[in-house]
């Protein structure tokens, strides 16, 4: 009967008055939205697409506003849009630049990217081998790590002052020279060292103005101090000593102990 019909809204029907059956009635899957160029211009069509081109559960519409527009919509999903859902995707081919498309015409781009190539590359020395080198002769050489420096031996002549931390010595039970004569007497020292000619000469020079003038009791073996290591002496004759080179001679060196010279063996 005709008020069983699916109405818009509830109420009694129209002919018969009689209650009706409320529901919305299907929409049609909507257009996809695409904005247009100016006002009035009409979108291009698509090209037909045969159905048996199109992935599964697509399906091909015409627009109800445009006829000459063609949509696709998915039957499940609802979903539509106006590029064709193909199995296989199209293939277009890139643009060619300007001054290549009279080329391609004629069938001479082959020819054009080898002059470019040649053009590139003109200058340029031959190649001396066709060969790349092994991986052996691509390695980088290691830097030589040098070995922590623990233990210096040295010689060395001392000459206390009245500042001095014990202000005596072999030669004299009581020192009264100041620390600038000390320091003077010690730059003395060290320019009679220096003139002499050869690393030999100068450590016997060395040992021997230590054994007649340095304040210390190594001067009976000419100064000598052994082999010793890191913390063994006072933080400014053991930054001097390991910073020398094996035969040089240090500066002047000032230590609670008095004035110094050091002459590094190894």
């Amino acid at each position: 009967p005709h008020h069983r019909r699916i109405c818009r809204a509830p109420g009694l029907c129209w002919r018969c008055r009689s209650p009706t059956v409320w529901a919305r009635a299907p929409r049609p899957p909507a257009e996809p939205l695409r904005a247009s160029v100016g006002r009035g211009s009409a979108q291009p069509m698509a090209p037909a697409t045969p159905s048996e081109d199109l992935q599964e559960g697509w399906e091909r519409r015409t627009s109800r506003h445009d006829p000459s527009q063609v949509y696709f919509v998915h039957a499940q999903s609802g979903r539509t849009q106006f590029e064709p859902p193909l199995k296989k995707p199209r293939t277009r081919a890139p643009a060619l630049a300007p001054h290549l498309r009279g080329t391609h015409a004629a069938g001479g781009v082959n020819a054009v990217v080898a002059k470019a190539a040649n053009d590139l590359f003109a200058g340029l020395p031959e190649a001396s081998s066709d060969t790349a080198p092994r991986k052996d002769a691509q390695r980088i050489p290691a830097a030589k790590v040098s070995k922590p420096m623990t233990h210096v031996r040295a010689l060395h002549i001392l000459k206390k002052h009245v500042g001095s931390r014990r202000p005596s010595s072999w030669r004299e039970k009581v020192i009264t020279r100041t620390l600038e004569a000390a320091t003077f007497e010690v730059k003395e020292f060290r320019k009679r060292i220096l003139a002499c000619e050869g690393k030999d000469k100068q450590r016997a020079e060395f040992e021997r103005i230590a054994r007649k003038e340095s304040d210390c009791s190594s001067a009976k073996e000419g100064g000598s101090l052994g082999k010793f290591g890191r913390g063994t002496m006072q933080p400014p004759f053991e930054a001097a000593a390991f910073a020398l080179e094996v035969d040089e001679v240090s500066g002047i060196v000032t230590t609670d102990s008095g004035v110094h010279i050091i002459l590094r063996l190894e």
